[in-house]
C-alpha cells in the first residue's frame, strides 16, 4: 500500500506538530437510519499508543509518519491518498482509497 499526502495536509501536519493519522469506523445508532462511515483525523503520540495497545489498530508507515488502521475488514486500493478539506474555519482530513 502506497500512502500519499497532499501538500495542504503536509503543511497542516507540520503546523500542528502531528505525524499520526487515525482511520476509525464510526456508527450512528440514534436515528431510524443507521449510518456507518470512516472518520479520519490527526492524533497525538499518546493517543496513538492507546489505539495500538487497547484498540489493536495496525500501524502502516508513511513518508511523514504512521497511519493507524482499525482491526476491521476494509478494502484498500494500491494507493491511499490523504488530503485536507477546509470548510469556513474548520479543517478535516480526507482520504481516498479506503472503503467499508
Amino acid at each position: 500500500m502506497n500512502i500519499v499526502y497532499e501538500p495542504p495536509l503536509r503543511e497542516y501536519m507540520a503546523q500542528k506538530g502531528r505525524a499520526v493519522i487515525a482511520v476509525e469506523v464510526m456508527s450512528s445508532q440514534h436515528s431510524d437510519i443507521e449510518v456507518t462511515e470512516l472518520y479520519v483525523h490527526l492524533i497525538s503520540d499518546r493517543q496513538a499508543a492507546y489505539f495500538k495497545e487497547k484498540k489493536r489498530f495496525r500501524a502502516v508507515t508513511g513518508e511523514l509518519g504512521e497511519v493507524l488502521l482499525p482491526p476491521y475488514r476494509l478494502e484498500y486500493d494500491e494507493t491511499v491518498t490523504f488530503g485536507l478539506r477546509k470548510l469556513w474555519i474548520f479543517r478535516s482530513v480526507t482520504q481516498t482509497g479506503i472503503r467499508l
